[in-house]
């Protein structure tokens, strides 16, 4: 289990979601397809919130990095 941060939806309840950051890395299918040379962190990774259906949970490639130290 890697470091965890806590994220809001774009939702229109703006729930929390505590997302794990090597799980989002892993199930992110596009950062396996495209070629990541300058950084193998993709630029964002947009994971379904687990409140709603409605929203999505963004997580930036800055967010994980301030996270990483």
């Amino acid at each position: 289990m890697g470091q965890i941060i806590k994220v809001r939806c774009n939702g229109p309840n703006k729930h929390v979601n505590e997302v794990d950051l090597d799980d989002a890395l892993r199930e992110d299918s596009t950062a396996r397809l495209r070629d990541y040379s300058s950084s193998s962190v993709p630029e964002r990774t947009v994971l379904r919130c687990h409140e709603c259906a409605d929203g999505n949970v963004i997580v930036t490639r800055a967010m994980i990095e301030s996270a990483r130290g």
